[in-house]
């Protein structure tokens, strides 16, 4: 084994009807920044797909990469050779060319490879990444009974390429966050630092593990402890005191009735009013209703008043010039023409002044009453109108009143359900959190019930044993030299960058993490917690460069800097130092053939820039380049 680093070259994705997507990488630092939602992350994803991934699914879907249809990653090993894989976007095996065909059209017939080994082939990516490498045919441990599984490069991948919500997680960097593959994630960091497998573990096996409930127990008490140690860590922060979880569940309760209580009482109060308001409403509308149907019958009467008015002239005009002409000198008859001498005045005829000034006086007296009426009714309309808008007043004022009392019962009331709704949280949480204390109790207890199996029979077996074929292959440790080694170079690292109180960093055994300045790394901020891990990360493949041990040779990190941006309190804020500046410095001037590739939205300072490959991404299709993938206009 042997430092033989590969560096990748470029990622480009390719379509029968667009142009290629791609980005080239150099060898040293590589920055890729610039605005969000550019397409940055979504580089390291398709690098991530790219190098062994067994994912059933296909890349994340995003529409910009709608229409292409193919993935391929150009990796370059140090004797100089290219080799180029592609894949379909949809996942599944590759195709693996010999040369640099990055967006051309290869010249040569490619070869099928799965992305794993199936059985005994060797016919995958995953092999053909860790020949090249040098770490082909290697074994890591997988229990603490020493069962082994070959090494992967997937199981390399992620100690080299760290997603965001990777680099700040509170848990080592060195170990994922499945419980079931922290053993093996152990030993392959242990053979990084080492340059020593465990297919030893393999002969000592077949020799040391009998099929018996002792050796079966062992295995589940181990499983068990793994699993206890995930619960506890998962409660951290808290208490592992069921009495005091109790108690403030407790409390929480009774917090909760007496919210609910009031807010019954508010609600209760808010219904009522709301009631209310909703009646007067009613009110209001029926009064509006009649007040529009008085004023249209009293515009209706009016307009009849003026006719009755009319016609009382009319009549009284009749009258007064009918008792003229019977009481002036007689002339001729104004109907028939008749003179004074013909005319029979005591006979009943059509123009019978006299009869039509009767008929008149008549009518008039009927219209007189008629309108007497229609007076009485115009101003009982009237009284009831005034009356109608007097009610209507006072409705306007309760409805307002009401109104200002809804508002002032509203606002409180959604702070009191804000208030129960924290509460219900809160205890759902402390649920939770007993039903792991619950669970621990439970697993707990089944370790003893196989413990107490694994006396017995060793016990039944007595001095009968043979020691040859029942003891358990010894646990292979990391040397604490090698560890405080590795932990000197991390510190190295974070001195170089001016980290904070970098002066003293031990690695802790315990949890496989560092320990920085007496403070766990874990219970830093997360913006500690992504440069720490990137010191981690990087600090590995220089200590594999220094001792010329095999790494896959490059890393890849999401928003190491994360503290610049998103610190987390005053102690986590390196705001206002010089460790932006000095991380990029180190790593633009560090020698080898190592390379590292860093993702951020901030772009580094103009006296590295000129010194490093990067790639700005400004989301302005008027500038530079906008993404990863060409600006559209419906984008």
């Amino acid at each position: 084994m042997s430092w033989n680093p590969i560096n990748l070259r470029g990622i480009s994705f390719l379509s029968q009807t667009k142009k290629p997507a791609f980005v080239e990488f150099k060898e040293g630092l590589n920055v890729i920044c610039g605005a969000s939602d550019t397409g940055k992350s979504f580089v390291l994803e398709a690098v991530d797909f790219m190098l062994a991934s067994t994912t059933g699914s296909p890349l994340r879907d995003i529409k910009e990469r709608v229409g292409y249809d193919r993935v391929r990653l150009v990796l370059q090993t140090a004797n100089g050779n290219f080799h180029t894989f592609e894949r379909p976007v949809s996942g599944g095996n590759f195709v693996l060319f010999e040369g640099d065909f990055l967006t051309a059209a290869p010249e040569i017939e490619g070869t099928v490879l799965r992305p794993t080994p199936l059985g005994a082939s060797n016919d995958s990516v995953s092999t053909f990444l860790l020949s090249l490498i040098d770490l082909s045919d290697k074994y890591v441990r997988t229990n603490k009974e020493g069962k082994t599984r070959r090494l992967g490069f997937r199981n390399l991948v992620r100690m080299s390429v760290v997603e965001e919500h990777e680099i700040i997680k509170r848990s080592s960097p060195i170990l994922s966050e499945d419980v079931v593959l922290k053993t093996g994630d152990y030993a392959t960091f242990k053979l990084l630092l080492t340059g020593v497998d465990d297919s030893a573990l393999n002969q000592v096996q077949i020799i040391a593990e009998p099929p018996n409930q002792r050796t079966n127990n062992s295995s589940k008490i181990a499983f068990i402890e793994e699993l206890v140690a995930e619960l506890s860590a998962e409660m951290n922060d808290s208490p592992l005191n069921r009495t005091e979880l109790e108690v403030r569940l407790s409390n929480l309760e009774t917090d909760s009735r007496n919210y609910q209580e009031n807010l019954a009482r508010m609600q209760e109060t808010l219904d009522e009013r709301i009631e209310r308001r909703s009646s007067i409403m009613i009110q209001l509308q029926g009064l509006s209703c009649r007040t529009d149907e008085i004023n249209g019958l009293l515009s209706r009467f009016e307009l009849l008043r003026e006719h009755y008015r009319v016609d009382l002239e009319r009549l009284a005009a009749i009258e007064e010039s009918g008792s003229l002409f019977i009481h002036l000198n007689q002339n001729p008859c104004p109907l028939c023409g008749a003179l004074p001498s013909d005319q029979h005045s005591e006979e009943q005829c059509d123009g019978n002044v006299d009869s039509v000034v009767r008929a008149a006086n008549a009518e008039g007296e009927k219209i007189n009453k008629l309108l007497s009426e229609l007076n009485q009714t115009i101003e009982e309309l009237s009284t009831e109108s005034r009356g109608l808008t007097a009610s209507k007043s006072e409705l306007d004022l309760d409805f307002r009143e009401l109104n200002r009392e809804i508002q002032d019962i509203v606002s409180p009331l959604k702070e009191v359900q804000t208030g129960f709704s924290e509460l219900v949280r809160q205890s759902r949480e402390i649920e939770r959190k007993l039903d792991k204390l619950t669970r621990i109790e439970e697993l707990e207890k089944k370790k003893a019930h196989f413990l107490t199996q694994s006396e017995d029979s060793a016990i039944d077996e007595g001095e009968q044993s043979d020691p040859a074929t029942s003891a358990s292959p010894a646990h292979v440790e990391l040397s604490a030299s090698i560890l405080d080694e590795y932990a000197q170079k991390v510190q190295s690292l974070l001195k170089a960058w001016h980290f904070p109180n970098a002066d003293r960093v031990f690695f802790d055994e315990k949890t496989r993490d560092i320990i920085i300045d007496g403070k766990p790394r874990t219970s830093r901020g997360k913006g500690l917690r992504a440069i720490t891990h990137a010191a981690m990360t990087i600090g590995l493949m220089e200590f594999c460069l220094e001792r010329n041990l095999a790494h896959p040779g490059f890393v890849i990190l999401d928003s190491p800097l994360l503290a610049y941006y998103e610190p987390e309190g005053e102690e986590d804020s390196l705001i206002g130092s010089d460790l932006k500046d000095k991380f990029y410095e180190y790593l633009a001037t560090n020698e080898g053939n190592s390379q590292i590739i860093v993702i951020e939205n901030e772009h580094p300072s103009s006296e590295i820039t000129g010194r490093i490959t990067i790639t700005n991404f400004t989301k302005n299709p008027n500038e530079g380049r906008y993404g990863f993938f060409p600006h559209t206009e419906n984008k």
